[in-house]
Parts: C-alpha cells; sequence; structure tokens
C-alpha cells in the first residue's frame, strides 16, 4: 500500500529530477575544475533526458520516468573560448552551478513536503 503512495507521478519525477540534478552538479564541478586545462570539453546533463521525460510525461508513462537514467555527455552547443580548445566559461558555470542548486532546494523542498503529509496522514498529528 505504501509503495502506491511513492508512486506517483509529481512524486516518480522529482526523484528523478533529482537524479538528474545532482549528476549535473557533478558535472559542473568538473567543468569548474578543468576550467584552465588545456582542451577540455565542457559536459553537461544530456539534453536527450529533458526530451525523454518530456515525452514520458505527455503519454502518462510513469514506468517510463522511473526507468529514465540521467547521463552526461559533451556539450556540443559550446564553442570553443579559448586558443588552446577549452570551452568552458567561468561565469556561465558559475551561474549554472547556482540555478542548479535552486533547482535541486525547489525539488528536495517538494519531497520533504509530501514525506510531511505522509507522516502526517500516518500519525495524526502536525509536526
Amino acid at each position: 500500500m505504501i509503495e502506491g503512495i511513492f508512486a506517483t507521478e509529481k512524486y516518480v519525477t522529482a526523484r528523478k529530477l533529482l537524479d538528474a540534478a545532482a549528476l549535473r552538479h557533478k558535472a559542473l564541478a568538473g567543468n569548474l575544475a578543468n576550467v584552465e586545462t588545456p582542451g577540455y570539453k565542457r559536459i553537461d546533463l544530456s539534453p536527450a533526458f529533458s526530451t525523454q521525460l518530456a515525452t514520458s510525461l505527455k503519454r502518462g508513462d510513469l514506468e517510463g520516468i522511473s526507468n529514465l537514467q540521467p547521463t552526461l555527455t559533451i556539450d556540443a552547443e559550446a564553442g570553443a573560448v579559448r586558443p588552446d580548445g577549452n570551452n568552458v566559461e567561468l561565469d556561465r558555470e558559475l551561474l549554472n552551478v547556482n540555478r542548479n542548486a535552486l533547482e535541486y532546494e525547489v525539488l528536495t523542498q517538494f519531497v520533504s513536503s509530501s514525506l510531511k503529509h505522509l507522516k502526517t496522514a500516518i500519525s495524526g498529528r502536525v509536526s
């Protein structure tokens, strides 16, 4: 019975987006760590993840959402910024880190709120 509570479309989607945000944070941290590495190409979350997630959401395909796995890929849209071929822009990466952190915080608040509602329903008390 409790599995059904955690199998709602919103909850499953939020969990997948949390996974994606955590993976993206690793990518952005790696980009920042390699900002001075000659020839380094920035990496980011694969655009296919967003496309597949949107398609699954439109279809109402909860199993499809559950099976999605966010992956990282080289950012093909980022051009070479420096003569040595490195295409990491420090300002852009810092903005992306801040945006990603904010998205992660919103998602964790949603999941936490869902769990608090469940606790209240079980215990009958508001904490």
